[in-house]
């Protein structure tokens, strides 16, 4: 294909994805355009048959699909994929993202995003709402976020954590956004996500649309060893998580100010107050600036605080026995 005819890359990053990426290749190669698009498939050394399903596919498909095969995990090395594998490599004036393990439900998803991006040049990005499939049946299958029709999503919600704003599935982006991602990237890149420092960059350059319309699929414990997978319950995990969101916040300061600056901050204090819970500072949790955010909470966890803070002798020992042990992470 021609390099300037191509108005879509799409980016997947595969590993260990053999039992859901055949769907995955399918709910691309599947989409109906009137538009030429690309497949950038990145295999970062599957031990399963992730890269046999991926030449399969590209021995069908080799006028669409790009795949790219790593002899080492470059994952477990601190690369960043994206940036260092696939970003250089697409040709096309939009970008659309999708993990190995996820897929895409709507085979006129391309089309419907890039038709709207074509007509709004002001929007940095359009997403689309998602449905989460539970592998392990904990809860029926259905969309991510609250189906009120298509709107913009703003900094303010984003900041406030991707859950309450769309899901990386659903992201068409222009090419010149993500490929200007600045330092908090890095960042949060270091702590195992991305798509947080991606997210809010998108809505820093422009406006995002939001597509009410369940257009790809989040397969929900896919992954055993994926950073996200357990993070709520798993104390190790959460620390980290809750720190690195810290840091991020931290390194995005620089680049906001105003409102912006002002929303920042107030995630940043409301994210303080969640590692001093995890880590068991319930003294800190009672004193400004923190206290404000305790008195939101709910009564049982306002009363559970006094108490532990009361008693941190008692505090201390069911933590050790628990297995929550200060400073992990």
């Amino acid at each position: 294909m021609d390099n300037s005819t191509i108005k879509v890359s799409v980016l997947c990053t595969a590993y260990n994805h053999g039992a859901y990426l055949r769907r995955t290749l399918e709910s691309f190669v599947g989409q109906q355009t009137d538009f030429p698009f690309e497949i950038l498939v990145n295999d970062d050394c599957s031990t399963d048959d992730s890269a046999r399903i991926l030449r399969e596919f590209a021995e069908r498909y080799p006028e669409r699909i790009r795949p790219f095969y790593q002899p080492v995990n470059l994952y477990s090395q601190g690369v960043n994929l994206y940036e260092q594998v696939l970003y250089p490599n697409a040709r096309g004036q939009y970008f659309a993202v999708c993990e190995g393990d996820d897929c895409w439900t709507d085979p006129n998803k391309l089309q419907l995003q890039a038709d709207f991006l074509d007509a709004h040049p002001d929007y940095s990005a359009c997403v689309h709402n998602t449905v989460g499939e539970y592998l392990d049946h904990s809860r029926p299958d259905g969309p991510l976020f609250p189906q009120t029709g298509d709107r913009d999503i703003p900094f303010s919600l984003v900041i406030r954590g991707m859950s309450l704003s769309f899901h990386t599935s659903s992201v068409m982006a222009r090419r010149e956004v993500l490929l200007s991602l600045p330092d908090f990237r890095d960042v949060g890149h270091s702590y195992g996500f991305t798509d947080y420092s991606a997210a809010l960059w998108m809505t820093m350059n422009g406006r995002v649309r939001f597509l009410d319309r369940c257009m790809s699929a989040y397969r929900i414990g896919s992954n055993a060893s994926a950073w996200s997978t357990g993070v709520g319950k798993n104390y190790k995990k959460l620390l980290r998580f809750v720190r690195g969101e810290i840091a991020v916040l931290d390194a995005l300061l620089p680049h906001v100010q105003g409102d912006e600056a002002q929303q920042v901050r107030a995630v940043r204090r409301e994210r303080e107050y969640e590692l001093l819970y995890l880590t068991g500072d319930a003294g800190a949790m009672l004193r400004p600036p923190y206290r404000e955010i305790w008195r939101t909470k709910p009564l049982s966890h306002r009363v559970t605080t006094v108490l532990k803070a009361a008693f941190p002798g008692l505090h201390r020992l069911y933590r050790r026995k628990k297995g929550f042990t200060e400073g992990e992470g």
